[in-house]
């Protein structure tokens, strides 16, 4: 009876594995752009030959496609990519998403494959913000489609004359404002220089962008600010030094501001599975830092001066939260 329960057990690991197959192969997709290879029908020598591929690999990686679905067969033997595949996973589409699956096939997943060994040699990462700035600022673009429509109305209620964008990222937050808005200052402040060139050319001087770090900014700038964002930028800090930095979110705002915050939360009510996991990866680095858990944060908020007025979830799957303080 106990081998066959070990079957079972294997057999069950074994199918769920069947998704990461779909993740893998629409990255190796997105990656090498062999969607658009087989934008139309060809087959896999012609495909191989044209990109300078190795042709037993790309044969595999299409037959993989095959069982799951993001390829079509036809019976003259040549191959065509699905349209779902065609919109989503490849680099050259608009509506494209494959820049998700480069930071979780580039980024977290190796990260959580090493913890066996991280946590014999409590030796951490680096993360490697140079490298991987620029994707993960879009993948940020991303979550910014499901918050923007409740930041912006956040501002149109309460009608801030200036707004701060802490980590801005490539200025998506910043952009919606200024088209939905008239007359407001926008300042962003972005560490990654690629990624604030792209937020000035996005803005095209309607807001300033600072580039360096928070930390940076805060100790030059004399100004004050009806509004200050700080999304996805907690986990860049340790724990023991948020209270502080919720302090000068305080200092720099205006009376009766309001901060918004968007980050994963732990202790929190929806998403737990992916905010596990997003935290196991944070922590594993020596530059990155736990994710916030949520009556923590409520605390430094508090010792800060900041009142907590909402926390709403944005994305419930991911336990992405948009937490609204004000002063």
């Amino acid at each position: 009876m106990s081998d066959l329960a070990r079957f079972m057990q294997a057999r069950q690991w074994m199918k769920s594995n069947e998704n990461f197959l779909v993740t893998w192969h629409a990255h190796v997709g997105y990656t090498m752009h062999l969607f658009d290879a087989f934008k139309s029908k060809r087959t896999v020598r012609d495909a191989a030959a044209t990109y300078f591929l190795d042709e037993e690999l790309l044969q595999c990686w299409v037959d993989v496609g095959l069982e799951i679905g993001h390829l079509k067969g036809k019976r003259d033997g040549k191959i065509r990519a699905v349209k779902s595949m065609l919109k989503y996973a490849s680099a050259s589409s608009p509506e494209s998403v494959g820049i998700l699956l480069r930071e979780m096939m580039e980024l977290h997943i190796p990260t959580l494959l090493e913890y066996p060994e991280r946590m014999k040699s409590g030796i951490y990462r680096t993360y490697a913000g140079d490298a991987f700035g620029e994707v993960v600022a879009e993948t940020s673009s991303l979550l910014e489609k499901a918050a923007v429509p409740a930041v912006l109305k956040c501002v149109k209620k309460h009608k801030p004359e200036s707004v701060l964008d802490l980590g801005c990222g490539s200025g998506g937050y910043l952009s919606h404002i200024y088209e939905e808005t008239s007359g407001v200052k926008l300042q962003g402040v972005e560490i990654n220089e690629a990624v604030a060139k792209k937020a000035a050319r996005r803005l095209n001087g309607r807001a300033e962008i600072f580039v360096g770090s928070i930390s940076q900014f805060m100790e030059q700038t004399k100004q004050t600010y009806s509004m200050v964002m700080a999304h996805n930028i907690l986990y860049y800090y340790p724990p023991s030094e948020r209270t502080h930095l919720l302090k000068e979110f305080h200092r720099v705002l205006e009376k009766k501001g309001v901060v918004t915050i968007i980050t994963p939360l732990m202790g929190a009510a929806a998403g737990q599975t992916f905010t596990t996991a997003f935290n196991a990866f944070m922590t594993a680095h020596t530059n990155l830092y736990p994710i916030p858990v949520q009556s923590e944060l409520i605390k430094d908020a508090k010792e800060a001066g900041l009142k907590v007025k909402q926390i709403e979830p944005l994305i419930r799957e991911g336990g992405w939260y948009l937490i609204t303080l004000t002063k």
